[in-house]
């Protein structure tokens, strides 16, 4: 039956019936309103075993209605919709209409009087076209419109109607729609499914099996819903797959066979077989004696409460930051080849209290912030110089130069522009152009950020691998081409001339310049020892006042005498200079905060 079908279709122009809507509202809709279903002996019904009443006031407009339907209904060239209505002699409605959603209620007909509002009464256009009269009461009447005269074009799909009567009483039952598929459903394949059709069943390949099968599901008007559906869902798919991020995932195979190299010979075979293990002088992983061990054996083995290693090297390198050194200096290294432990009793207990703690890295933090050996003064002590020259018993608080994002983050919150936000992409600062020239495959273009992607802290800064951002490289942050567990630190003129004369710290002493104007008194000496106390927490030395009120003085006269340039300075970075400052004024402080952001003292941290 359905290859007589589908040759049907292909040779045939005859007109195909599909019910949208029947005894069950199965369709996936939402119901709308009162659906008042009856059954035979209760009323008319048209085909099937029940119809819906819908009874109304005089002057009363109701419906009810169903969309969101899962099940759609499509449109194609010369379709026509259909819906039949019974209406009763003794109460006639004024009026009846079908309204169509199709991303929305603009497909209306009607038939009878225009006192249906939808669509604007009075109005002929596809929102509100009135098709006839009203249907002749006392039999089931077919309520049929063509697809074009209430705008829906080829393609279209709609997913709820309405039945819709002005006053009186009406039975509604079966609707869908008429479509003709001879012709428009012929496609280039088709004399191939000809030429399939006329073999024997029996006698036909796979292939030709294939081509008779894929045609029609194509046509079939029993899959008409299906395939809507399915066009449905692929459209979501694609929506979803246009907003989704992908990665790189690989399948592992059947691992290789590995053995030990005769003499480091790669070509020679006659080795024994070995499997994934950990050497034998350290503990040996649990459970796989009889198995071969996977990287979860490992990752297991890694934090076992009988492997102190992970632990070990974990708090080293906490106590390396707050500390400037670990309890082994040599943090990548903690084996035979790595200094030993200054203090190796410390060190255990740390990693004991790490694992004890649940691997809670902000408990083992706290423990050392709060410890008193912390909490000492960085004064070198004179007595221990010759006995503990680089501070290794901790007699005292150790001091040294802030990381490179730290120093860039001080300068900004020292300007007041600092964004303390957490989270978030990466952000592009100020960077000179024709930094990335020589970048290729491809060519890239640095577009610093604008508005606080500017300012937020130097830990988001884009990096590109093997071209740093260059204020950070000036401050030994690596180029991240390999694993860097501990950076060096330098004491080069180069920082000294980022500090000066990079957009981010003339855009960071300009606000400083504001601050201290504002808050730090009324007489240069004032705002001097302010300056001090805010990026040194001391007061500045009788010496140094002087220094730095003769750099005031003099950059105050010359910009004076040039105005314009004190105008450039003020300019700087993406921040207004505050509106309420006089220029030359603000330029002059602008000179003395940058010297103070250049002291050694205000990046170091003590």
């Amino acid at each position: 039956a359905w290859e007589a079908e589908t040759l049907a279709a292909l040779d045939s122009t005859e007109p195909v019936e599909w019910v949208w809507l029947d005894d069950d509202q199965d369709n996936g809709g939402q119901n709308i309103g009162d659906w008042n279903v009856i059954e035979k002996g209760s009323g008319p019904v048209f085909s099937g075993k029940t119809a819906r009443r819908q009874s109304a006031d005089k002057d009363e407009i109701v419906q009810h209605t169903f969309q969101n339907a899962s099940r759609r209904l499509s449109v194609n060239d010369g379709d026509s919709l259909y819906a039949y209505v019974w209406i009763d002699p003794d109460a006639p409605p004024k009026a009846v209409m079908l309204q169509w959603n199709s991303g929305g209620w603009e497909h209306r007909a009607f038939w009878g009087d225009d006192v249906i509002e939808y669509g604007g009464i009075g109005e002929d256009a596809p929102s509100h076209r009135r098709i006839g009269d009203l249907p002749t009461p006392g039999e089931w009447a077919r309520l049929e419109v063509d697809t074009q005269q209430v705008g829906l074009e080829a393609g279209n799909v709609a997913n709820g109607m309405a039945f819709t009567q002005f006053g009186g009483t009406a039975y509604w039952d079966a609707a869908g729609v008429k479509t003709t598929r001879g012709g428009k459903t012929r496609s280039d394949n088709s004399k191939e499914v000809l030429a399939a059709l006329a073999i024997k069943p029996s006698i036909r390949t796979e292939d030709q099996q294939n081509v008779v099968a894929d045609h029609y599901r194509t046509i079939s008007p029993k899959l008409s819903l299906i395939r809507d559906e399915m066009k449905t869902w692929q459209d979501k798919r694609a929506a979803v797959q246009q907003e989704v991020d992908y990665c790189l995932t690989t399948v592992a195979g059947p691992p290789r066979t590995i053995r030990i190299l005769p003499r480091g010979n790669w070509m020679d075979d006659s080795g024994p077989i070995v499997t994934p293990n950990t050497p034998e002088f350290l503990t040996p992983m649990k459970g796989v004696n009889l198995r071969r061990a996977t990287r979860l054996d490992l990752a297991n083995w890694l934090v076992a409460r009988d492997n102190p290693m992970t632990a070990r090297a974990f708090v080293n390198r906490l106590w390396a930051l707050y500390f400037g050194m670990g309890i082994a200096a040599v943090q990548d290294d903690l084996g035979s080849q790595g200094e030993r432990p200054a203090n190796q009793p410390l060190l255990d207990w740390l990693a004991v209290e790490f694992m004890d703690s649940g691997w809670n890295m902000k408990h083992v933090a706290r423990l050392i912030v709060t410890s008193n050996t912390y909490r000492q003064s960085s004064h070198p002590i004179e007595t221990l110089k010759e006995v503990d020259p680089y501070n290794r018993l901790l007699a005292r608080q150790s001091s040294r130069r802030l990381q490179a994002e730290m120093i860039r983050d001080n300068a900004l919150a020292l300007g007041g522009y600092l964004v303390e936000k957490i989270g978030g992409p990466s952000v592009r600062p100020y960077q000179p152009a024709g930094y990335y020239a020589n970048l290729n495959f491809p060519k890239r273009e640095y577009v610093e950020d604008i508005g606080e992607s500017q300012h937020r802290r130097g830990v988001y800064t884009h990096w590109q691998r093997t071209f740093p951002h260059p204020s950070l490289m000036a401050f030994d942050a690596p180029s991240r081409q390999e694993c860097t567990a501990q950076r060096a630190r330098s004491n080069t003129p180069t920082q000294a001339l980022v500090l000066l004369n990079d957009p981010t710290y003339v855009e960071a002493a300009k606000g400083f310049a504001g601050r201290i104007i504002r808050e730090g008194g009324k007489t240069p000496e004032e705002r001097i020892a302010w300056a001090y106390e805010q990026a040194l927490a001391r007061e500045p030395r009788p010496n140094e006042a002087a220094v730095v009120s003769s750099v005031f003085e003099k950059h105050l006269a010359e910009y004076g005498a040039d105005p314009t340039a004190a105008s450039k300075v003020v300019a700087v970075g993406q921040s207004d200079a505050p509106a309420d400052l006089d220029a030359v004024e603000l330029a002059a402080w602008i000179s003395v905060a940058r010297v103070v952001l250049n002291l050694n003292e205000s990046i170091t941290r003590y």
